[in-house]
């Protein structure tokens, strides 16, 4: 008998190829708008959504500030990264919020490259 991985198992290690993957130039990502579902009522904001398309699937990294309330009407902002899929139709199938410095690493990765700012920077240190 086989043993069953956890899709929170599963997930780590999707991330842990992305960023690999990313790292090689082997995987691209762009900053588009978040899926709705992301943004629209709900208590959280995605100020970045970067979006990628690997083995035929949409995913998604991105940003992830959420209202943590002290009180009825007093809240404050936690910032987090969120990692998700994306059907066709741009609506988020399945999400993962849990906290993790994979997750952590592969949003830092992703928008580096999506940004291009190693090629800004080269070009802004080129005498």
């Amino acid at each position: 008998m086989g043993l069953i991985m956890s899709t929170e198992s599963k997930t780590t290690q999707l991330i842990t190829k992305l960023i690999r993957e990313t790292s090689n130039g082997n995987v691209e990502w762009t900053v588009k708008d978040a899926p709705r579902a992301l943004n629209y009522e709900t208590e959280q904001s995605v100020p970045l959504y970067l979006q990628t398309e690997y083995k035929g699937r949409k995913l998604g990294v991105y940003d992830l500030r959420t209202k943590y309330f002290t009180d009825e009407d007093e809240y404050h902002w936690i910032e987090g990264v969120g990692f998700c899929i994306v059907d066709d139709k741009g609506r988020v199938v399945w999400e993962a919020n849990e906290s993790s410095l994979a997750l952590g690493d592969l949003f830092k990765t992703a928008r580096e490259q999506a940004s291009g700012v190693d090629d800004i920077l080269d070009d802004l240190l080129e005498m």
